[in-house]
């Protein structure tokens, strides 16, 4: 299973909105649907390498989330939305509760950041991104 993959997989077990299931996070973008999610590599490298060759990596990914945008009241939805899901991804770093990695990976941290509204198309959605940083131990 590859990093994007390991990630997704950990990402669709957030529950914190009914309303808003995730489910099937797609790879790069989003399809033209509301309530729809994607995750998109958009950034990667090397730290250190220790001793022994054990190597540090900082992976930067957006998670993509298409909404409706129509009124406040889909508006307000869609930001809670987002910060329960960014506090969700806090609480599980704090619980040391990680994406399940290929062998020999070992996850360091998850951190969040930027919560936010990208884009408004001309149909009417809006695409949310949050920042994310997967921070990881390739061991030799």
């Amino acid at each position: 299973m590859s990093l994007v993959k390991s990630l997704q997989t950990f990402l669709e077990t957030y529950d914190g909105m009914e309303i808003k299931p995730i489910s099937g996070i797609k790879t790069d973008a989003t399809s033209e649907s509301f309530s729809d999610y994607a995750l998109a590599p958009a950034g990667n490298g090397k730290t250190f390498t220790d001793i022994v060759g054990n190597r540090r990596y900082e992976n930067n990914y957006v998670f993509y989330a298409k909404e409706a945008v129509a009124d406040e009241v889909n508006r307000a939805d869609n930001y809670d939305f987002l910060e329960n899901f960014s506090e969700w991804l806090e609480e599980q770093g704090e619980a040391s509760t990680y994406p399940t990695l290929p062998d020999g990976y070992e996850v360091l941290d998850l951190e969040v950041s930027n919560a936010m509204l990208f884009e408004i198309e001309e149909s009417g959605a809006g695409l949310y991104q949050v920042q994310l940083k997967l921070i990881f131990m390739k061991r030799r």
